[in-house]
């Protein structure tokens, strides 16, 4: 009975930000020195306090800059470089399961005065503070819950905090089913998020 809940759950959240991602991408890197579309990348860590700090996410900084970058961004000739590494105390978008089916509005309404608008702001919170989230992307936000940081989560929630909209063809980033098979952007979509970052800078 708990498991068809779980399912039934599964199906009234937004398909992008249900848990679906369940396997490693393997994806062949490549780097770009020096692309044309550059944009900096803050991460925030939300706490729900200040007794806490960011070392609870055990988060490598380097690593994650050379997985979003090495295997879906510089082969677009799109990077981002890491910016600010720095803590949001907030209790409300720390704790997700409080907002159930109002997680998008909370970290919208959450995030107005800790991102900023010249860069890519991704926040982490715990996967065990959600219901089925992985990730919610926003305009330069994106919200990645720490088990999914190194999955097609990330640059599916990065796509939409550049403007993207989901496209159903299987093994399209943007994709919201099978995102084991996530590998590519779209010309299009490669325009849209390289426009977007020349007009943030």
């Amino acid at each position: 009975m708990r498991y068809l809940l779980f399912i039934f759950l599964l199906f009234l959240l937004p398909s992008c930000a249900v848990e679906d991602d369940y396997v490693p991408t393997s994806i062949e890197p490549i780097f770009m020195d020096n692309p044309s579309a550059k944009l900096l990348v803050d991460i925030i860590y939300v706490v729900p306090s200040k007794n806490y700090n960011q070392s609870k996410y055990a988060m490598d900084e380097t690593r994650f800059m050379d997985f979003i970058n090495g295997c879906f961004f510089n082969r677009h000739n799109i990077g981002f470089e890491m910016g600010e590494s720095r803590v949001l105390i907030n209790s409300e978008l720390y704790d997700l399961k409080d907002n159930r089916d109002q997680e998008s509005s909370v970290f919208n309404t959450e995030t107005q005065d800790s991102y900023r608008q010249d860069r890519m702001n991704i926040y982490i919170i715990p996967r065990t503070n959600t219901v089925a989230i992985a990730g919610i992307g926003l305009k330069q936000r994106a919200l990645i819950t720490d088990e999914f940081l190194f999955t097609t989560t990330t640059p599916h929630e990065i796509g939409h905090a550049l403007g993207l909209s989901h496209r159903e063809v299987e093994g399209n980033i943007m994709c919201r089913v099978k995102p084991y098979l996530r590998k590519e952007f779209d010309s299009d979509q490669v325009d849209t998020m390289y426009n977007k970052i020349l007009s943030i800078n």
